[in-house]
């Protein structure tokens, strides 16, 4: 990405609703410091279904010049993904990336309901970390 501002991933226009990785941590903490969380299953993700395409668009935004985005085949993104993970971790990631159901869509009011504002969307992660990608 910071060689030649190419972005790759598979699924290219299918957005799903990411969420900062510092949301979670702000939720666990939540959950960890007050009662009545024991028990308790939360979805956690993003406020809005955002595409690899929209996203590689956004670090393009911020960096002030274009960011290409190439669209990898499943296979590709699959060779890819098994370098570090399992291979049915691999297939859970690539159907939910590739097909979500409506629930993996549906927009989730933990995050709301337990920090008292909305998630972060990718725009937010994507400038706290932009000069990972200068």
């Amino acid at each position: 990405m910071r060689a030649e501002r190419i972005v790759s991933a598979p699924f290219g226009d299918v957005g799903v609703p990411f969420i900062d990785p510092e949301d979670i941590a702000a939720v666990a903490a939540a959950v960890l410091r007050a009662d009545g969380h024991a028990g308790r299953t939360y979805v956690l993700n993003g406020p809005v279904p955002e595409t690899p395409r929209e996203r590689a668009g956004i670090l393009g935004e911020l960096l002030g010049e274009p960011v290409r985005f190439v669209e990898q085949t499943a296979d590709e993104a699959r060779a890819q993904m098994l370098t570090n993970m399992s291979p049915d971790a691999v297939e859970t990631t690539l159907a939910i990336l590739g097909d979500p159901t409506a629930e993996e869509l549906r927009i989730s009011p933990d995050v709301e309901q337990i920090l008292g504002r909305a998630p972060r969307p990718f725009a937010a992660w994507a400038q706290r970390h932009i000069a990972a990608f200068r």
